[in-house]
């Protein structure tokens, strides 16, 4: 996703943009802080789409190691807070005339760091920019219908899933499309992967029943609506029915 645009519908991402354009005339070394999947990365390529990416623990390495030849370049570090060499990697920079466009997962990184950026971006999660969610969904849509179906076929129904921001959306984007033909056979093979790989106690049918009761007791909730209806086509008594959802509502 290096190569992508960065998505700006919502106000606070327009704002971002505006100012990471600013940041392609300017020559200062800048900190880009966010979770996950917020597009960190994508937005220090579009300050500089040509600028090498490297992970923060290789560079140290290298740095210690002296086998860089860069000089007078522009580089992205992606989680500078794995940096634990800091005086060796400003020295480095200073010394190589080298510009740090650097990402973060983390706001609390010490002060040397913060004082090594003259400008310091913030990405919200989407759950904070809600009107970049269908542009990006959008984007996925089109990606997975390309490589799963004709590229024109999509599910009726999309699953949206912003708890890691684009990274769990764009899996469950594709999870949409492999549920709109996946059967029995497949869950089967699923399953039986998940349990050989997690397979490691002594109480093992019970350690997974909830893999089977779980999603089947959410489903009839949201079919039947009341427990009365549940447990009349679920073939269980009231009683059975409450203990089983009160064994199982933090799944809910």
């Amino acid at each position: 996703m290096e190569n992508d645009k960065f998505i700006a519908k919502s106000a606070i991402s327009k704002e971002i943009l505006n100012s990471a354009m600013i940041l392609k005339t300017l020559t200062v070394n800048a900190l880009i802080v966010g979770d996950t999947g917020t597009g960190k990365k994508i937005l220090a390529k579009t300050i500089v789409p040509n600028a090498q990416i490297f992970n923060a623990n290789e560079l140290q390495n290298d740095i210690h190691d002296n086998v860089l030849t860069l000089n007078n370049e522009t580089i992205i570090l992606d989680r500078i807070e794995d940096i634990t060499d800091v005086n060796s990697l400003i020295e480095w920079a200073s010394s190589n005339q080298i510009r740090v466009l650097a990402t973060s997962l983390k706001n609390n990184l010490s002060q040397k760091i913060k004082d090594f950026f003259a400008i310091t971006l913030t990405i919200p999660s989407l759950e904070k920019r809600k009107e970049d969610i269908k542009p990006l969904a959008d984007k996925f849509v089109a990606e997975a219908s390309a490589i799963l179906t004709d590229g024109k076929t999509k599910p009726e129904k999309l699953i949206i899933n912003i708890s890691k921001n684009a990274h769990s959306l764009r899996k469950s984007i594709y999870f949409s499309f492999l549920f709109e033909s996946i059967g029995e056979n497949e869950i089967m093979m699923l399953l039986e992967k998940y349990f050989y790989d997690n397979m490691d106690g002594d109480d093992n049918y019970r350690d997974f029943i909830y893999l089977y009761e779980a999603p089947l007791l959410k489903a009839s909730q949201k079919r039947y609506k009341s427990q009365l209806q549940m447990s009349k086509h679920l073939g269980l008594n009231r009683i059975t029915l409450r203990k089983k959802l009160e064994q199982h509502k933090e799944l809910f």
